[in-house]
């Protein structure tokens, strides 16, 4: 019972931190981090788990902060995944709620100019959370071709993620 606890504690308290961090962007913008947190300093899930996790957390309808009750789960069954959802949330949903209400009053050019910062940091967090995916995911010659394709191809063209999950399906059930 007390290991459990112990489990609980650490699931709360490593979440709960991270969701200071998760602005913007959600979950997707921490993938490098919650990985190396996961994966090579708790030791919760392995680097194949850790993946399937986010394609599952991808793939489920809703938000996608899916990922962290499903590695509570992985670590302490249903009462982890409910501790590492409430833990997550109960920070950023508070503080969003807050501070909307107190920028909603307050707008000014400089809370403007802030808001247009976070897109470029959003950004790099989300390029960041693909280079930490595509170094678990891709292990042969095909699939790191298929991520090279599609990483450049995307940049020139403007298409619905689907298509692209879809497209690297066909081609990696075809030739890995």
């Amino acid at each position: 019972m007390s290991v459990l606890i112990g489990q609980l504690l650490a699931l709360a308290s490593r979440f709960g931190i991270i969701s200071l961090f998760a602005v913007g962007g959600g979950v997707s913008t921490l993938i490098p981090l919650l990985h190396d947190l996961c994966v090579n300093r708790e030791h919760w899930v392995d680097d194949r788990q850790f993946a399937e996790a986010i394609a599952i957390s991808q793939a489920t309808p809703g938000p996608n902060f899916m990922l962290i009750p499903i590695v509570g789960w992985h670590v302490a069954g249903w009462i982890g995944g409910l501790v590492s959802l409430i833990a997550f949330l109960a920070i950023p949903v508070t503080s969003a709620f807050v501070v909307g209400r107190i920028l909603q009053r307050h707008e000014n050019v400089f809370i403007v100019l802030l808001r247009r910062c976070f897109r470029a940091v959003t950004a790099g967090l989300w390029i960041a959370g693909g280079i930490a995916i595509a170094r678990t995911a891709d292990h042969g010659t095909v699939t790191l071709i298929v991520t090279a394709v599609v990483v450049i191809v995307s940049l020139l063209l403007e298409l619905n993620p689907l298509w692209w999950c879809l497209g690297a399906g066909i081609v990696g059930a075809l030739f890995a």
